[in-house]
């Protein structure tokens, strides 16, 4: 049977190409991808290196950080140490940063690579990143002044896992005192975190680091994750591949019909009939996947040095997920074997009488197929509305794949009801568009396939486009009102920069300069709340979390709902809330009802928050809406520290105001952030629309081709009856308009049930409909699918002594 499907093959691949050529482009797809995910994921080593734990000291005390690397240095056992310091650019206000780092450590020597000249080795040779070499107009051999002395550039140098990492780079033993200490060290966390009490250094492990002295390849875990997800991704795709291929599987099948009826009448049974059409998917779908891991690693081997800039870290090209990609081939192979089973299984069963007259069979009663329908959509809404709870930040991943899965059976059984239902309301049609709606019922085999591959690939951009609306913004959600600029002191929030009272002077002195270029604006100071403890080096700067309220999701999960701001007269003033309204004793005013922590401290962080008054406030992500009193300031033994300036106006900010506020913050050292417009959005909705409808073009013209190919005896037949192109050009513009009305129908009620589902607690986010997409896909898909077939049918077929003899 075997050996038959491949002779078959052979005579008839040009039969096969359309299916070939789907699932070729649909594996080449998926294998790039996947090689891509695994090496656009940021390596934790770009800070690592290949230590599992980087410990930041102080530099101020030059004695006390001496005492604290020899303690660090006898309790890890090994240690790599990296010197910071911050020097100003001549003629410039940024900054450089100054790095004593040895080439050859024994952790760090995967950070750095030498692009050009030689590792600097004695006093005043520099190598520079080639972006610091840039911005200070000087090459190799290059005579270069920094921090009041004079050197000479001898290198060009990179951080390899991180190209936007710019410094110049010194000898460790001819390096000035450093700001600030950097320890790379291999151990676990729980050596880490009993580290002696008398060393102040702020530490972090590695995430995939766990608590063992074991430690995986840098990144290896982040990569394989990102690989996998997006493989899982892929397999969708390849699912909406199949039900095309599946279309023309039946086609095939049906082409053979005569010859499996002849296999059968010898002594054939069900089981050797599927096995031909089984072994055909199988041989489509290993020429695919040969096909497609060609392609894909020609294209990843050519498009991997240009994404190196892109995605910020160099790419070794062969460094690849070999058993995914592996899979991925498989995957392939089980597709088009899964596109062939549902054909194979539906032309064994057919009578051997039926098939020699290659007669389709009868149509099977469609209310079994919708009731099934009906309970596996059912299944998937409850299995996505458990698997999805956005409330939590949690999904539940099998649960999301079962729900996934059984809304694509549902929608695939649903496809013959529908055909059969717009059959019968199209009863008093013209007779070309009858004949149309009935060839789509009387061969619901296969357009129930294409129709489902239409619904599926219109579903998925209908669910972007949907989570796009839902995701817009208020006039009272988001980040800020449209009337209000925070300015803080530091970009990255909740890290506060430790400014001298002259540089906050400064920076005041600039917020008063903004604040008068807008028209009736106020200033409101921020102090947040700080642990003076807490403290680490940055960039060679020191810095000082802020503290963050936090709410308990579960018992590893703590949401973050911003920054515990000092609670003064004139900030709860200005959001509204009475000061003498504060009940006496109380350490947080918040508006964030719930089981609140104070999170982000280094000792006793994620304690319960005691004595909440909770308040009515609008719900923006950014303003402050948290705030510490004094009382609670002193119970906790923590002290304000300047984080910024809120500023109000009466009116409406415009773009050019916000521009002209961000150019004045910059040159002082501050970060602006206004109102998000979410301007992206409608950008999306655009593409997710213009994405569906070409996919859903795309996959009504093959399937036409198919559906109007293997019809070419019908057309003879109607064309010696008298038929004119008129009447070829309707039923061509009747099939296709059908299948995308229903698809958009089918995909576009899938989708809304899915996102049902997702959104079970929150509703009112699906209430916003994108109506003028949704009418371009629902009403535009169809007539466009319509004029599309009138305008390329027609052409008269062959005649009737052309055709070929079995």
């Amino acid at each position: 049977m075997v050996r038959w499907a491949w002779r078959l093959f052979r005579r008839e691949w040009r039969q096969q190409v359309l299916a070939l050529g789907l699932l070729t482009l649909a594996a080449a797809a998926a294998l790039f991808c996947v090689s891509a995910a695994y090496n656009v994921v940021p390596s934790s080593g770009a800070r690592f290196g290949t230590a599992t734990q980087r410990l930041t000291l102080d530099g101020a005390d030059p004695r006390k950080l001496e005492t604290d690397v020899a303690a660090i240095r006898a309790w890890f056992g090994a240690a790599e140490l990296i010197g910071h310091r911050q020097v100003a650019i001549p003629g410039s206000v940024e900054a450089l940063e100054l790095r004593a780092q040895d080439p050859r450590g024994a952790y760090g020597h995967s950070m750095l690579a030498l692009l050009e000249g030689r590792w600097p080795s004695a006093a005043g040779e520099v190598a520079l990143t080639d972006a610091a070499a840039a911005t200070l107009q000087i090459r190799v051999g290059g005579p270069l002044r920094l921090d009041g002395h004079d050197g000479r550039v001898v290198g060009l140098v990179e951080n390899p896992l991180d190209l936007g990492d710019e410094f110049a780079l010194v000898a460790p033993r001819h390096a000035r005192p450093p700001q600030s200490v950097t320890i790379l060290a291999r151990a676990s966390r729980q050596r880490a975190a009993a580290l002696p009490a008398a060393v102040r250094a702020q530490w972090e492990s590695r995430p995939e680091c766990h608590a063992t002295l074991i430690c995986l390849t840098p990144g290896q875990s982040e990569q394989a994750t990102a690989a996998a997800g997006v493989l899982g991704l892929t397999t969708v795709a390849l699912l909406l591949v199949s039900l095309v291929a599946a279309a023309g599987f039946v086609v095939v099948a049906h082409r053979r019909l005569r010859q499996l009826g002849m296999l059968a009448a010898v002594g054939a049974t069900e089981r050797h009939l599927r096995l031909v059409l089984l072994a055909n998917g199988a041989v489509v779908g290993a020429i695919a996947a040969v096909l497609g891991t060609a392609i894909a690693m020609a294209s990843w081997i050519t498009a991997a040095p240009a994404l190196e800039t892109a995605i910020g870290h160099r790419i070794d090209r062969f460094n690849l997920p070999w058993w995914l990609l592996g899979a991925g081939m498989l995957l392939a192979v089980v597709t088009a074997t899964a596109a062939a089973w549902w054909p194979a299984r539906a032309v064994a069963r057919i009578p051997v009488t039926l098939a020699l007259s290659a007669r389709p069979p009868r149509p099977k009663p469609a209310h079994r197929s919708g009731l099934a329908a009906g309970l596996l959509i059912t299944a998937s809404v409850i299995c996505l509305a458990a698997g999805i709870d956005a409330g939590r930040d949690r999904v539940n991943p099998p649960l999301v794949v079962v729900g996934t899965v059984a809304m694509v059976l549902g929608i695939l059984l649903a496809g013959p009801l529908a055909i059969r239902a717009l059959a019968a309301a199209g009863a008093r049609a013209p007779v070309a568009v009858r004949l149309a709606l009935r060839d789509l019922s009387r061969y619901q085999a296969r357009s129930g396939a294409a129709l489902a591959a239409i619904s599926l690939g219109l579903a998925i951009p209908v669910a972007i486009l949907v989570a796009a609306s839902a995701a817009e913004h208020t006039a009272d959600e988001g980040n800020l009102p449209d009337r209000q600029v925070l300015i803080r002191v530091g970009d990255a929030e909740p890290l506060i920069p430790e400014r001298t009272p002259a540089q906050l002077s400064a920076m005041e002195a600039q917020v008063d300069r903004i604040a008068a270029t807008l028209d009736g604006a106020a200033v409101i100071a921020l102090d947040a709340a700080v642990n003076p403890a807490d403290r680490e080096g940055r960039n060679g700067a020191v810095v000082q979390p802020a503290v963050v309220a936090g709410r308990q999701v579960d018992e590893n999960t703590v949401r973050d709902l911003g920054i515990l701001y000092v609670a003064t007269p004139e900030l709860l003033g200005h959001v509204g809330i009475d000061p003498a309204s504060v009940t006496p004793g109380t350490n947080v005013v918040t508006a964030h009802p719930g089981d609140l922590r104070y999170a982000n401290v280094s000792d006793g962080g994620d304690e319960p928050i005691q004595r909440v008054q909770v308040v009515d406030l609008p719900a923006y992500t950014s303003s402050p809406t948290s705030f510490i009193t004094p009382a609670g300031l002193r119970r906790a033994g923590w002290q304000p520290r300047r984080a910024g300036w809120l500023i109000e106006v009466g009116q409406p900010l415009t773009g050019a105001q916000v521009a002209a506020a961000r150019d004045m913050a910059a040159a002082a050292g501050l970060t602006i952030e206004a109102r998000n417009n979410q301007d992206e959005l409608p950008a999306i909705r655009s593409a997710a629309t213009a994405a569906g409808l070409l996919l859903a073009l795309g996959i009504l013209a093959m399937t036409i081709g198919l559906i109007r190919g293997e019809a070419v005896g019908d057309l003879r037949t109607l064309t010696a009856t008298g038929a004119t192109g008129r009447t070829r050009r309707t039923l061509t513009a009747a099939t296709s308009g059908a299948l995308a009305l229903l698809g958009a129908l089918l995909g576009t009620g899938g989708a809304y049930l899915a996102l049902t589902a997702g959104y079970d607690n929150d509703l009112a986010s699906l209430s916003r409909v994108p109506l003028p997409q949704l009418t371009v896909i629902l009403a535009g898909l169809p007539l466009v699918a319509a004029t599309g077939g009138w305008l390329l049918a027609g052409r008269q077929p062959p005649d009737l002594a052309r055709q070929p003899l079995e």
